[in-house]
């Protein structure tokens, strides 16, 4: 094994189990299942009990256990309680002083936390993992037990063991006895969705702050545990790249501290010695940005710790042929993320004073930016939908932000997220208070802020790219203020206010609060609003449940109440005997308000038994998968298989012109690139369209829309705008005009209005802040041929946060965002992005759940 070891002077102790003892493979020839890790970190915790501790953290969907490894020298293990909690204390500075601090940081170890394989196809990481955790458990040398002694090493081999064993199970079934090196070998081909993604295909690696996955929040909630000083998070990149260490490129988040960005040099710096004397090409600060808050060396960072990327080419395999010539080996890619470790825990054991000194230090300077910042605290206010506060509050604690609910109205001045405006409003009590001088303050800030800049000198640069048609340098998406994408009315202070308020615990306040039945039992019917933001979860458990509910196209007023359009009307003499309990447990559990009502006779609007109340037919609903659509159907699969809990079909794509449509009332086309090739031809449109126009809903989604609006196909009543390159007078008669796709918006946040008058658009605020990336342009619908549910608004107030190229800009302003037509007796509803997309956005998902349960019933 010594060829794997950057040290050949290694002194082994035999009694440590190899890899090929526990799992029948030496290190690097092959790639390790889940299983094998899981069995081989066993092998080793049972090994070396008082040197390890072994930790189940969590399990995915899919049932694997998710596990860290905490190695270090026997003393620190057996005060390895201790170590953890005296480090919380130096994370948070208001309880601690200086001298304390002060004399904790000279004895605390450094806590190193590795972080592998968050993609499940990057295969390498996971097995450089178990040989850094063998090196530093069989290395017998004074050097390595003196580095334990300074250290804490947490590993944690597989973040996404889901992604992971479907990458795995391919390469195993597709590969032969001889490595095979071509890049287009089945053994370097993954089938549809591959194994990047977790079960229900999101990117764990922009889900931190997220927190849509099981996987994320586990993670979250045993970094907010321990609190790492140095959070590592390893990749794999294109083969044709070599290895990649921080300091990351440009644009960096401004929330970084500069003592955070000299950690970043410093450690790279030990990275780039190491490398070069074992002759590894590597590069650094060209490529992966720090700018999305998102990611798993960003978050880590803006929570006080060093979070730090590394990237190695990915051979996909045991080997692959490069571009350049060259040969990639699996055994080359595991022996630099291993080298990576050793070398990322020797600088972190060399400066450990240094480093846990700088980490209590980060987090004064964070209770410092809170005091004396442009902004001091952040106000999330009820409004008419305290659900979606309460939403917001939680997802914040869950990032381990505090946030207090004010007790007694305050009076605060400060700009509101909505629209930017500053003035003095009232954060009345039930309101939420976010302080920013807290030890996540910074977290706070890059989350609530209503936009965070890329810098002049970053955008200018990219302006000028895009002049000469060279490919920008955006990473990731460019916007993603919280307040913004759950519809909350937030204001950010810039004077301190003396607030009265109690701290929200880890699960938030109890729904029931504002919850049940108000009156009854009922002896008519049970009202339940569409502003309650859990409204659909509601009617899609009643539904699953077989009761049967109405819903008002229009306001109506009863019991001297008022009710907008989409309240839910479940009829009492409709429904079992047990209707009552049903509903009360209901609405306890999801936070709503029920209204019993004796009598059907209504006070304006619409009446129980009149035309505007319909019933909510049971949608059967199928949602197409597999090529050609994009992994990223998983965001809505899970949204409607966890977060609505409601029945859906999925439908391999090549199966769909044999499908019986006749068994389904709703199908979801989601985006995807289709094309006649793929199946997606004139018969099939003529499928759907006789399909639609008997009854069904078809709801499109970014490039299936594209595809419905084309000519040929007809589907929808649009089409897709393009941008106008150039006017040719050739000397004919009519002018010639070149267009071309516009440039595709990099994840902005742009303003759009909402037509109140539809069922697509029950429960939805007449303004509303659209999560918007791609090129989809629709054009303008006549009012004789559709309606235009949701509109982009003009030029001027359309780009609410982010960036978006000016071209673009101009050619989305007034231009429909969601698509309303009927086909007979059935309905088109076309989306130009994917309301769903991370699962980011509750308010786009609104719409689209709308579009899913009400269809087949009007």
């Amino acid at each position: 094994m010594w060829w794997m070891l950057p040290d050949p002077e290694i002194q082994v102790d035999r009694q440590i189990p190899t890899m090929l003892q526990i799992v029948g493979h030496r290190f690097a020839e092959d790639v390790s299942s889940h299983s094998e890790i899981e069995r081989y970190l066993t092998a080793l915790d049972a090994a070396t009990p008082f040197r390890t501790r072994l930790r189940k953290y969590g399990e995915s969907y899919e049932g694997r256990a998710m596990w860290y490894l905490a190695i270090s020298s026997a003393g620190n293990i057996e005060r390895l309680e201790e170590i953890r909690s005296e480090n919380l204390r130096l994370a948070d500075p208001r309880k601690i002083d200086s001298a304390e601090a002060q004399e904790i940081s000279a004895r605390l170890p450094a806590i190193v936390w590795l972080g592998y394989t968050v993609h499940g196809n990057e295969s390498s990481g996971s097995d450089a993992a178990l040989l850094t955790a063998y090196h530093l458990l069989a290395d017998r040398r004074a050097a390595t037990q003196e580095l334990l002694e300074n250290v804490v090493v947490i590993i944690d081999p597989l973040q996404n063991p889901d992604g992971r064993d479907r990458f795995v199970s391919v390469y195993r079934e597709t590969r032969g006895v001889f490595p095979q090196s071509d890049p287009v070998a089945t053994e370097h081909t993954e089938r549809w969705p591959g194994g990047r993604a977790n079960h229900y295909l999101f990117d764990l690696n922009r889900d931190w702050f997220l927190q849509a996955q099981v996987e994320s929040r586990a993670r979250v909630t045993s970094f907010l545990h321990w609190r790492p000083h140095v959070f590592v998070d390893a990749h794999e990149m294109g083969r044709n790249g070599t290895y990649f260490f921080a300091p990351p490129a440009e644009p960096v988040s401004e929330l970084f501290l500069p003592r955070q960005r000299e950690w970043f040099d410093r450690i790279g710096r030990r990275h780039a010695e190491r490398f070069d004397e074992l002759g590894f090409s590597y590069t650094t600060r060209e490529m992966f940005d720090a700018f999305y808050p998102g990611y798993g060396d960003s978050w880590p960072t803006l929570q006080g710790a060093i979070g730090i990327l590394w990237e190695q080419a990915g051979a996909r395999g045991l080997v692959v042929d490069r571009d350049d010539g060259l040969v990639l080996t699996y055994r080359d890619a595991v022996r630099h993320h291993y080298a990576s470790g050793i070398a990322t825990i020797t600088a972190a054991a060399g400066s450990r004073k240094a480093l846990v000194s700088d980490f209590h230090e980060v987090f004064k300077d964070t209770i410092r930016l809170g005091r004396e910042g442009e902004v001091r605290d952040y106000f999330l206010l009820e409004g008419e939908r305290p659900l979606r506060a309460l939403s917001l509050a939680r997802l914040l604690v869950r990032n381990g932000i505090e946030v207090r609910r004010v007790t007694e109205d305050v009076a605060v001045k400060g700009r509101r997220s909505v629209d930017g405006s500053v003035g003095e409003r009232s954060a009345p009590a039930g309101s939420y208070h976010v302080p920013v001088a807290q030890p996540a303050g910074r977290l706070v800030r890059a989350l609530l802020d209503r936009h965070v800049d890329m810098g002049d000198e970053f955008r200018a640069r990219q302006l000028e790219r895009a002049a000469r048609r060279v490919p920008d340098e955006i990473y990731d998406i460019t916007a993603w203020s919280l307040p913004l994408l759950h519809g909350v009315d937030c204001v950010a202070s810039q004077v301190s206010a003396e607030v009265r308020s109690l701290l929200l615990d880890v699960d938030g306040e109890d729904p029931s609060r504002r919850s049940g039945i108000v009156g009854g039992p009922a002896r008519v019917a049970y009202l339940v609003s569409a502003e309650g933001s859990t409204a659909p979860r509601a009617l899609a458990l009643w539904l699953r449940e077989g009761l049967r509910v109405h819903v008002a196209d229009q306001p109506l007023k009863t019991g001297g109440v008022r009710f907008p359009r989409g309240t839910l009307i479940v009829k009492v003499r409709d429904n079992p005997a047990t209707l009552h309990d049903t509903v009360q447990r209901t609405t306890k559990a999801l936070g709503l308000q029920a209204h019993a009502r004796d009598s059907g006779y209504v006070d304006e609007g619409a009446h129980f038994g009149g035309p505007h109340v319909r019933w909510v037919k049971p949608p059967r609903v199928a949602l197409v998968s597999d090529r050609p659509t994009r992994p990223s159907v998983g965001h809505t699969w899970y949204l409607l298989d966890r977060v609505l809990e409601y029945p859906v079909t999925r439908v391999s794509a090549r199966n769909l012109g044999r499908l019986d449509l006749t068994r389904y009332d709703v199908l979801i086309l989601p985006h995807g690139s289709y094309r006649s090739s793929s199946g997606f031809d004139e018969s099939l449109a003529v499928k759907l369209r006789d399909w639609t126009s008997r009854g069904g809903t078809l709801v499109l989604v970014k490039g299936a829309a594209s595809w419905a609006a084309g000519e040929e196909v007809g589907l929808l009543a649009t089409r897709i705008v393009k941008q106008v390159v150039a006017k040719v007078d050739d000397g004919a008669k009519d002018e010639k005009v070149e267009e071309e796709s516009p440039a595709s918006v990099p994840g902005a946040i742009l303003r759009a209005s909402v037509y109140d008058d539809h069922w697509v658009s029950f429960g939805v605020d007449p303004r509303l802040d659209v999560a918007f990336s791609g090129n989809v342009v629709f054009a303008p619908v006549l009012p004789t041929r559709g309606r235009q549910i949701v509109t982009f608004v003009g030029r001027e107030e359309l780009l609410t946060s982010g960036f978006c190229w000016p071209g673009t800009l101009d050619l989305l302003a007034g231009k429909p965002y969601l698509i309303y037509q009927s086909l007979g007796r059935g309905h088109v509803v076309g989306f130009a992005d994917d309301p769903n997309f991370r699962a980011a956005s509750p308010t786009l998902q609104r719409l689209f759940f709308n579009a899913v349960l009400f269809g087949a019933g009007h």
